[in-house]
Parts: structure tokens; C-alpha cells; sequence
């Protein structure tokens, strides 16, 4: 005869995945592709994990949309950055690639990638050499400025000095 003890914990199973998922998005926010692996790595089947996030996305729980949006804020709001970083950036969290380019398109019609720039430069403080524009140069470079907002942000300050 079968032990109900054992019953509960093979009924309990998806609850299992569930119930590990949940934990893991109340600690932050998580793409869909992130809990997948999550899952996976933790031991669940494929089909353990199509059902755990087809139930957490009907739950609202996983919104790869909603994950992208609010992460490109909360990112622009810490560190400035141009459209290519903050697109490599989501691509790495695993959103889709779709929806990277329409939060990309929302994002940078909220603000402009001329004003984040000048945020970067204002934290450098004054420019007092050649090689010191060059460096801010670089740094814009680096948070993926393209190479027309670098000019249009660096000319002026080039100017400045002259």
C-alpha cells in the first residue's frame, strides 16, 4: 500500500517549481529565459518548466515586456548609457531581441541619448587637457555613445578650451 506521505510529495512537485520560482522573482526581477534556466538547472523537465512559466506569465508574475522596460529605466537612472550598451545589456538578460528594439525605441523617446551623454560628461568635471577630453571621449565610447553624439557633446567642450 502506498504511503500518503509519498502522494502528497509527487502531487507537490510542480508546486515545487512553482513555489521556486516565485522565490527566485521575489528576490528581483527575472526574464522568462532566466527562470527557464533556473529551473533547468535545479532538475526540472521541460515540460516541469513550460508549465511553471506558462502559470507565473497567466499570474503576471513573468512579463519579459514589463522586465525590459523597468530594467532600462533603472539602468539609465544609475548609469547613463547609449542605445548600443543598453542593447547589449537586455540581449544579456535574455530578453528577446524583439523586445529589446521596442523598449530601445520607448526608452530613447523618453530621453535623448545627447542628454544622457551630458550627464556622463558632468560627472567627469572639468576638462583641462587634450588627453582629458580623450578620455571622456573613450568613456562615452565605452557606455555605447554612437560616434555623432560623442561629436555633438564633445565639440563644444573642444571650443571651451580654444
Amino acid at each position: 500500500m502506498r504511503s500518503t506521505r509519498n502522494v502528497r510529495r509527487v502531487a507537490s512537485i510542480p508546486d515545487r517549481w512553482l513555489q521556486l520560482a516565485l522565490r527566485a522573482l521575489a528576490r528581483s526581477d527575472r526574464t522568462t529565459i532566466q527562470i527557464e534556466r533556473l529551473l533547468t538547472a535545479k532538475g526540472a523537465t521541460p515540460g516541469q518548466v513550460r508549465t511553471a512559466v506558462r502559470r507565473l506569465t497567466a499570474l503576471h508574475y513573468l512579463d519579459d515586456v514589463a522586465f525590459a522596460s523597468r530594467w532600462a529605466d533603472r539602468r539609465l537612472a544609475r548609469m547613463p548609457m547609449g542605445r548600443a550598451r543598453l542593447q547589449e545589456e537586455l540581449l544579456a538578460t535574455g530578453c528577446p531581441d524583439p523586445i529589446v528594439q521596442a523598449t530601445l525605441r520607448v526608452t530613447y523617446r523618453k530621453v535623448s541619448e545627447r542628454d544622457l551623454a551630458m550627464q556622463v560628461v558632468a560627472t567627469v568635471g572639468k576638462i583641462a587637457s587634450p588627453q582629458m577630453l580623450g578620455r571622456v571621449a573613450r568613456l562615452l565610447s565605452q557606455r555605447g555613445f554612437d560616434e555623432d553624439t560623442i561629436e555633438t557633446v564633445v565639440e563644444p567642450l573642444m571650443r571651451e578650451r580654444s
